[in-house]
């Protein structure tokens, strides 16, 4: 008798748990998923930025991307990658798991940036956050092998969950803004410059 009242109690906190995680919406949707083609370099005149979340661990777990103006760019899950083509210039990434990452990259046109997406231990859930690999990151070398690790390569198929997820996220994503950039965290701001290419 007591083991099922500990197992009930167990289920219902994860439960509750799920019910508080910001993906809970996400979770065994792949149609808001579709697979692309990998792309080795950017089309002319555009910086491309690749995303790599090559391990499967806590590959359940799905990892939403923002840029600055609010629009999620993926929900990306272990195994993964994502290629984020877009115009020369600075460009703000904003995600968060267990604590808020935000990042902002100066990307130059016809070349390639990396950012990896890792993985670690939380206090609720994983730890998840992303790290640009800027000149002198030993894992620079390993991209090669990240990408044969990485099944897919993945794109965002927007529908009603990805805009449902976007406009509950909007007023948390205001906040990280005005704290990360210019307020009292942002010398927490990761930084990637134009030289910061492959």
């Amino acid at each position: 008798m007591k083991t099922t009242s500990f197992t009930s109690k167990l289920l219902v906190l994860g439960a509750l748990l799920l019910a508080g995680a910001p993906f809970a919406g996400f979770a065994g949707l792949p149609k808001d998923l579709t697979k692309t083609t990998r792309l080795t370099a950017p089309p002319s005149g555009k910086a491309l930025v690749n995303f790599h979340r090559p391990s499967s661990w806590g590959g359940a777990e799905r990892f939403a991307i923002f840029g600055q103006d609010g629009k999620m760019l993926i929900d990306l899950p272990g195994g993964c990658e994502f290629q984020y083509v877009c115009d020369p210039g600075e460009h703000v990434f904003i995600a968060w798991a267990d604590h808020v990452t935000v990042i902002k990259a100066d990307v130059a046109a016809d070349k390639i940036y990396d950012i990896m997406i890792d993985i670690g231990m939380g206090a609720w859930r994983a730890n998840i956050q992303l790290i640009p690999l800027v000149k002198g990151d030993a894992r620079r070398d390993k991209l090669a092998d990240y990408e044969r690790r990485e099944k897919k390569v993945v794109a965002l198929n927007r529908n009603k969950h990805v805009e449902d997820y976007e406009e509950k996220s909007q007023s948390r994503i205001e906040q990280i803004k005005k704290d990360f950039l210019g307020g009292d965290k942002s010398d927490r701001v990761t930084k990637m410059s134009k030289d910061d290419c492959r």
